[in-house]
C-alpha cells in the first residue's frame, strides 16, 4: 500500500523541519558561537588590561630611576647640613668668578606636597658680564639638583659692572645618599665643557657703552705685508686705531676675544681660538671669520681650497 501525504502534511513536515533548523540555529549560536565570540571579546580586554599594565609599570620603573638619580643629586637630607654646604658651595663659585662684594641669603626650606623640600637662596653681588658668564658657567656645570628662578641685572652707571641678584632653588630628596657632602659629578646641560667658549657673550655689549673692552666686531685685519721672508698680518683697532703687526704664532688678545695666527696667506689669516679655526680676509672683522675644519685648512699661499 502506497501513502501519499496530502498538501497539509507536507506543509506541517516542512513547518517541523524549519522549526528544527531554527533551534539547531539557536543551540549554535548559544553553546558556541556566542561563548566563543565572548571570549574573543574577553580576551582581547584582557590583553588591552595586560598591555597598559605594562606601560604602568614601565612608567613606574623610569621614574624610579629618576628618583634615584635625583638622590644621586639631591642636598644631603639634613636640612640645616644642605643649607650650610650649600651657602658655602655658592659662595666659593661667588668668588671663582670674581664677583665683587659677594653675598649669600638663604631662606626657609618648603616642603612641596611632602615629596622633597626645596631650599631657597638669594646670590648678591657686582661684577661685569664676562664674570657673571663665568659664574653661570659653573652654576650650570654643576651636578647639583639646583635651578634659577629669576636674576635681575641692573648697569652701575657707565663702570662697566652689573648689581647682580639670582635667586636660586637647591632642592632636597628624602633618603638621599650623602649625609655630609654635596654631589660632585658634573652636568651635561652645556653645548661646550669649555669656559672660553662663552666669551662671545661678554663681546656682544648687552648693556651697551661704558666699558673699555674693544669689541670683537671693531679689530679688522687691514693689511699682509711680507719683509725678509716673512709674513706679518695687520690687526687694527677701529676704536683708537692701534695696530697689531703679528707673525705665525703669536697669540693676541682683543677684548673678551683670544686668538692665536695659525698661517698667513696672500689675502687671508687663519686664527685659532678655543680649539676652533676661523678664515679672515682682508677688510673683515674678527668676529666675521669663517669657520673651517682644521683637516680643511689652506695648504698654500691660496685660498683654493673646498670650505
Amino acid at each position: 500500500m502506497n501513502w501519499k501525504p496530502n498538501r497539509q502534511q507536507l506543509l506541517l513536515g516542512l513547518l517541523a523541519l524549519a522549526g528544527l533548523a531554527r533551534v539547531g540555529d539557536w543551540m549554535l549560536t548559544a553553546l558556541i558561537s556566542g561563548p566563543l565570540q565572548t571570549r574573543t571579546v574577553q580576551a582581547a580586554a584582557l590583553r588591552e588590561q595586560i598591555q597598559k599594565r605594562e606601560q604602568l609599570l614601565s612608567a613606574v620603573r623610569k621614574q624610579g630611576q629618576q628618583i634615584e638619580r635625583w638622590g644621586q643629586q639631591s642636598l644631603p637630607a639634613n636640612l640645616e647640613v644642605a643649607r650650610t654646604l650649600y651657602r658655602s658651595w655658592l659662595m666659593d663659585r661667588m668668588a671663582e668668578a670674581r664677583l665683587a662684594n659677594p653675598h649669600v641669603d638663604s631662606g626657609n626650606p618648603i616642603s612641596r606636597a611632602g615629596l622633597y623640600h626645596a631650599l631657597p637662596f638669594t646670590v648678591r653681588g657686582q661684577g661685569t658680564v664676562t664674570e657673571l658668564t663665568r659664574f653661570l658657567f659653573h652654576f650650570t656645570r654643576s651636578g647639583q639638583l639646583h635651578s634659577i628662578q629669576a636674576m635681575t641685572l641692573n648697569p652701575i652707571g657707565t663702570s662697566g659692572l652689573l648689581d647682580i641678584a639670582v635667586t636660586i632653588e637647591a632642592l632636597v630628596i628624602p633618603g638621599a645618599d650623602r649625609t655630609d657632602s654635596l654631589s660632585t659629578q658634573p652636568a651635561r646641560r652645556l653645548a661646550s665643557s669649555d669656559p672660553n667658549a662663552y666669551r662671545v657673550i661678554a663681546d656682544r655689549h648687552l648693556f651697551g657703552g661704558g666699558s673699555d673692552v674693544v669689541p670683537a666686531e671693531h679689530a679688522v685685519v687691514t693689511a699682509i705685508t711680507h719683509s725678509r721672508g716673512e709674513r706679518r698680518a695687520w690687526i687694527t683697532r677701529r676704536n683708537d686705531d692701534t695696530v697689531l703687526k703679528l707673525r705665525v704664532n703669536d697669540h693676541f688678545t682683543i677684548g673678551e676675544f683670544h686668538g692665536r695666527i695659525v698661517q698667513i696667506l696672500d689675502q687671508d689669516v687663519v686664527i685659532e681660538s678655543s680649539g676652533e679655526h676661523w678664515l679672515v680676509t682682508i677688510g673683515e672683522s674678527v668676529s666675521d671669520g669663517f669657520a673651517i675644519p682644521a683637516e680643511l685648512l689652506p695648504t698654500s699661499d691660496s685660498r683654493k681650497f673646498s670650505p
